[in-house]
């Protein structure tokens, strides 16, 4: 009986799950219903070809991206400042700086200025790099000569991409060294002729003597004339005798009125006037181990530049002081510092033993 009754219970399983199946079938959209698709045959539409051209223009802005641009409400996720990295200052100069318009090179140059002119920042040589081949360094273009010390803006600068822009060839001349070599001149005396003052001077470094000279002469020595007497008697006291003597401390005048020098010579007194010898030298690359030699009272002429002549007026320890012969103006020109031959271009291949490294 229990075998014959099975296959019964399988039928009437059977039959609930087809009613189930019916139901859901019944309650469920149909595809249709929700693709709206009733048919995958193709509806009829032609397909469209490709065009080129449409393509390209779509395909455009890929090739050149948009850079990130801060937004409007200053959100600055993922944007990061820029900073340059000077590993010559490293550690103890400021060689971390912040690029936002104020930073500079080790030189002190204008990070901007040099963006400016579409320099290579990069270029740890920038500062001494010389674009137009002018002799002039980009760091001497753009402090064009103010203080190395200070802080041009780069309004004042010349252009370090035209050769014809760049500043004076005299604000890179400079004051080497000097000599100066004692001559000895000496008042002999003076006498009366016709009611004229003729004076006897000595030379006592030289075999050649001057004849007698009166006021306004020219020595005939080193560009020197002779100026203004001044006799002067004086009362002393003889100190073997106690007893009061005259004594004649006149005086002659030597000029050089083209730089406004002049010596008092005492009557039969040797007197010792140093007279200089300047040597200059241009801070510039094809003038490397080149000296322009000239004594005071002497003019010169730069070897490059204007054919202007310059007059020697005085030199010392801290410069010389020189005049343009032209114009009268009269120049300072600065002691040369050594470490200044960094600031100029490398020297040509044909300079040899340059000074700057």
């Amino acid at each position: 009986m229990k075998n014959a009754f099975e296959p019964i219970v399988l039928a009437v399983c059977l039959g609930l799950l087809a009613l189930v199946a019916a139901g859901l079938a019944y309650t469920f959209p149909s595809i249709e219903d929700l693709t709206g698709v009733s048919s995958l045959e193709p509806n009829g539409h032609v397909p469209v070809a490709v065009q080129e051209d449409a393509l390209k223009n779509q395909l455009a802005p890929l090739a050149t991206p948009q850079l990130w641009t801060t937004p409007d409400d200053n959100h600055r996720l993922f944007l990061s400042d820029r900073y340059l990295f000077y590993a010559s200052l490293y550690p103890t100069g400021n060689y971390i700086q912040k690029d936002d318009g104020t930073a500079t090179t080790p030189g002190g140059v204008l990070i901007s200025w040099y963006r400016k002119y579409h320099q290579d920042i990069t270029d740890p040589n920038i500062d001494r790099e010389d674009p137009d081949n002018d002799g002039f360094s980009n760091k001497i273009e753009f402090f064009n000569g103010l203080p190395l010390n200070s802080k041009p803006d780069g309004s004042k600068s010349t252009n370090p991409l035209d050769p014809a822009s760049h500043p004076p060839y005299l604000s890179r001349l400079r004051l080497e060294k000097f000599t100066v070599r004692p001559f000895h001149i000496r008042f002999v005396g003076v006498s009366n002729l016709g009611g004229q003052n003729l004076f006897q001077i000595q030379l006592t470094d030289t075999d050649s003597q001057p004849p007698l000279k009166k006021t306004g002469d020219d020595l005939g020595y080193e560009g020197w004339k002779v100026g203004v007497y001044t006799p002067n008697m004086v009362t002393k006291v003889d100190p073997g005798t106690h007893s009061p003597v005259q004594e004649d401390d006149s005086t002659l005048e030597l000029d050089k009125p083209e730089i406004g020098r002049k010596v008092l010579l005492p009557l039969q007194q040797t007197i010792n006037s140093e007279e200089s010898t300047a040597y200059f030298v241009m801070l510039m690359p094809s003038e490397v181990n080149k000296e322009i030699t000239v004594a005071r009272g002497k003019t010169f002429q730069l070897p490059m530049g204007p054919a202007t002549n310059y007059l020697v007026i005085d030199v010392a320890d801290a410069g010389a002081t020189i005049r343009d012969t032209t114009s009268n103006q009269q120049i300072t020109v600065p002691k040369l510092d050594p470490n200044e031959w960094n600031d100029v271009p490398v020297p040509p291949a044909s300079a040899t033993g340059a000074k700057s490294p």
